[in-house]
């Protein structure tokens, strides 16, 4: 739809009759216009000029008015997902990798380092900007859950939001939980239009209630969304396969309940442990090579101003006139 951000000048409008009322051409004297012939061509040029001239006063008046297209959504078709990325936002994630990173001490200082945050949000810019028919989101947890960015195609805002926070220190407390429902959340009222997945990003050391539990596999179930846990360990961690006792593991591992219970939903899910920035940038792209299925979405196709375009068409047919100008006969031999 089209519309004007001034439509008071739409008034002006009338005056692209002048030109087809008032030819604005030069008299020639003649002894007899009787004696002379019909020039069909003539004619039609004629009323070609006129009509150019109507026309560029037609789109002055039109950018002066201010046309502009609206706003508009646009169905599309292509190949990716929709894709809510979940990241960790707490203080262990502020550490160095267990191997692959540098240390200058035994108790690494902030800012000497890169931590397992800051490569996380660099590897997942690299996935995104690869995947530009994907739509993504982004979730933060820590204490409390924090949306940063809704479901969106739009390349710029995905990659603004995943740098946003990479130059901070994160929160002491990790609600894995909250975070994990609150994102699956995104996908309410929303048409499943093709693969749904959510990327978590954590290094665990979370429990999870069996309330919680349970709203988690609902979700997960309702909105059929496939599970990647990218599992960064933190050196205190045996891991997410290590064997031992479920009371060990409540004290010293909650990250393999965590796990256990993801295993056992019976649901699309699958973990990527991962000490290194290497084991991270290829569980990713595993991720990658299995979600490129067929995927319909939206596109909202924002809002154009349109008074550049009619001031120019008016520039070309001003000039087209003037040029014809010089081309005029003032005087017959």
């Amino acid at each position: 739809m089209f519309g004007f951000a001034d439509p008071l000048g739409l008034i002006l409008l009338p005056l692209a009759l002048l030109p087809l009322v008032v030819h604005g051409q030069s008299a020639v004297a003649y002894s007899s216009i009787a004696l002379l012939p019909v020039d069909r061509l003539s004619d039609a040029l004629n009323w070609i000029l006129r009509l150019l001239a109507a026309i560029s006063v037609i789109a002055i008046v039109l950018g002066i008015s201010g046309l502009f297209r609206s706003e508009e959504s646009v169905a599309r078709i292509g190949q990716g997902a929709q894709t809510v990325i979940l990241l960790d936002s707490s203080g262990s994630m502020d550490t160095p990798f267990v191997i692959g990173n540098e240390k200058n001490s035994r108790v690494p200082k902030w800012g000497t380092y890169t931590s397992k945050g800051q490569i996380a949000r660099r590897l997942l810019a690299q996935y995104a900007a690869q995947r530009t028919q994907d739509m993504f989101a982004l979730f933060l947890f820590s204490g409390n859950p924090i949306p940063v960015l809704s479901l969106t195609e739009k390349q710029v805002v995905v990659q603004a939001a995943i740098a946003a926070g990479s130059i901070e220190r994160s929160l002491a407390s990790t609600d894995l939980g909250t975070g994990l429902i609150r994102s699956l959340e995104f996908f309410d009222g929303k048409a499943f239009t093709g693969s749904r997945i959510v990327m978590l990003v954590s290094d665990g050391a979370a429990t999870l209630t069996i309330p919680v539990q349970d709203q988690i596999k609902r979700l997960l179930k309702k909105h059929r969304v496939t599970l990647y846990w990218f599992y960064l360990r933190t050196e205190s961690s045996p891991g997410l396969d290590t064997e031992m006792a479920t009371a060990t593991a409540q004290q010293i591992a909650p990250e393999q309940l965590v796990h256990k219970f993801f295993s056992e939903m019976e649901l699309p899910y699958r973990a990527f442990p991962a000490e290194n920035p290497q084991a991270l940038q290829q569980a990713i792209a595993e991720v990658n090579k299995l979600q490129n299925l067929p995927i319909r979405y939206t596109d909202i196709v924002p809002k154009r101003d349109l008074s550049p375009w009619c001031f120019g068409i008016a520039l070309s047919l001003l000039l087209m006139l003037a040029s014809t100008k010089f081309c005029e006969l003032q005087e017959w031999h």
